[in-house]
């Protein structure tokens, strides 16, 4: 009896032993024949965006090669020198005259120079087909170790451009000051729809070099309806509030692959600990595998993605609510804690992009507004408009307003002479208080002057 009883105990635990087994076994391979969801990824594909470098590489359109202006231009830089002088130094933001004033004798001088040693270069960005479509050959698959070889090159073009329209400015001839500013512009444009951080805030820096050149211009010479037109054409069509949501789309793509990669991972990881070779290969594999069984590395990505949500939805918004939401992320964001290794990576560098956005736009909008003040100004024997006002419907289809408030521009005259200007990023009015490198923490606004 006693055996029997032993025999059925054995028969028992051994089919629970096999119950234990089938159901591991039916959980594991559940577990690797159904699809991992996550929830970060799910909620970015929820709002239409990629969540993967290779999605952002299929969202970012590629361009049939004849209709891609990006190769024009890189194939025009290619042969650009820069070959500044200690007079002219023509990619600096400090280098510009006194509005109202041209450049001095030396100046030009030297500047030809440097122009007639870009020759073929100008001559291929002139030629370039201005279709407006562009992409240049990146490869965003790569994630936080994409190259973006071409951006140095196009800044370098976009500020040789703009110098050589305010030559042509000092010099009185408006029509090759117009093209030369027009083309300078087409280069910046072409950054427009690469969705990554870096580029726009190239695109930016290239039109706060170009703006207050054709700021110095429209003192110097006399432009015709027809070159105001086609500059504020290319002005407005220059702020492109889509761009910046599309970069931090971008930025949130490329880095949470860094969370889901694993040799993206030791690569950021080797980055971070500045370590090299097989050794460092080694200890950054070491600390992803400790990182990710303590859980710190899911915590470290929920982070990241709650505060990637947070400023891409900010920057869905029109201003002037666009700019107070992006405040308030930027208020609400805690330094992420020592242990969100990559989040501390990421995010800090997020901070004043926002900022270098607002300025960019409201500089686009009273750049665009001068130059309509500029057409009102030929229509009416030189008389300036009493109020902005006045603009409309003749010299621009609607009065922007100010990014940062919402308010109407300020617009202030004197004389033959006008500035028209946003409060900037402090939100205070100062009266037009012009950027001033000398003067880098006086209160300034986002302004364009031109004197006559």
């Amino acid at each position: 009896m006693s055996a029997l009883l032993d025999t059925l105990r054995r028969k028992r635990l051994a089919a629970l032993g096999a119950g234990v087994v089938l159901l591991l076994a039916t959980g594991v391979l559940w577990g690797v024949l159904t699809p991992h969801r996550d929830r970060f990824v799910e909620a970015i594909h929820k709002k239409g965006y990629p969540a993967t470098p290779s999605e952002l590489d299929a969202w970012y359109l590629a361009v049939p090669p004849a209709e891609n202006v990006a190769l024009a231009y890189t194939n025009a830089i290619a042969g650009l020198t820069n070959a500044t002088g200690p007079v002219t130094n023509y990619t600096s933001k400090n280098w510009l005259p006194p509005i109202g004033e041209g450049l001095s004798p030396d100046e030009r001088s030297e500047l030809k120079a440097v122009l007639a040693n870009n020759q073929a270069a100008l001559r291929l960005l002139y030629a370039a087909p201005a279709s407006g479509r562009s992409r240049y050959p990146i490869h965003l698959q790569d994630g936080p170790a994409t190259e973006l070889p071409h951006l140095f090159k196009i800044k370098q073009a976009a500020s040789l451009l703009s110098a050589e329209g305010l030559l042509h400015a000092t010099e009185g001839d408006a029509e090759k000051a117009t093209q030369a500013f027009l083309a300078a512009g087409r280069v910046a444009e072409s950054l427009s729809e690469e969705p990554i951080l870096i580029s726009q805030l190239v695109r930016y820096a290239d039109w706060a070099f170009l703006l207050p050149r054709l700021e110095r211009a429209l003192s110097l010479t006399p432009f015709t309806e027809a070159q105001l037109t086609s500059l504020q054409t290319l002005v407005e069509a220059a702020e492109r509030p889509q761009a910046a949501l599309r970069a931090m789309v971008g930025e949130q793509a490329i880095n949470l692959a860094v969370f889901t990669d694993r040799k993206m991972a030791v690569d950021a990881f080797k980055e971070v600990q500045g370590s090299r070779g097989r050794a460092g290969d080694l200890l950054a594999a070491a600390s992803l595998t400790l990182f990710r069984v303590s859980g710190l590395l899911e915590k470290d990505k929920a982070f990241f993605c709650d505060d990637m949500g947070r400023w891409v939805a900010a920057l869905e918004l029109p201003y002037p609510a666009r700019f107070a939401a992006c405040e308030q992320v930027a208020i609400m964001t805690n330094t992420p804690n020592r242990l969100c290794i990559f989040s501390r990576t990421f995010l800090p560098g997020l901070g004043r992009f926002h900022i270098r956005e607002a300025d960019h736009v409201a500089l686009v909008r009273v750049a665009a507004t001068a130059l309509a003040i500029e057409r009102f100004r030929l229509a009416h024997t030189n008389a300036l408009p009493e109020s902005l006002h006045q603009l409309t419907p003749c010299c621009c289809q609607m009065l922007p307003e100010d990014p940062y408030d919402g308010m109407p521009l300020r617009y202030k005259t004197h004389g033959a002479s006008y500035a028209v200007y946003s409060v900037g990023s402090d939100g205070h009015d100062d009266g037009g208080v012009a950027w001033d490198s000398k003067y880098l923490k006086v209160p300034q606004d986002v302004t364009f002057v031109v004197k006559h």
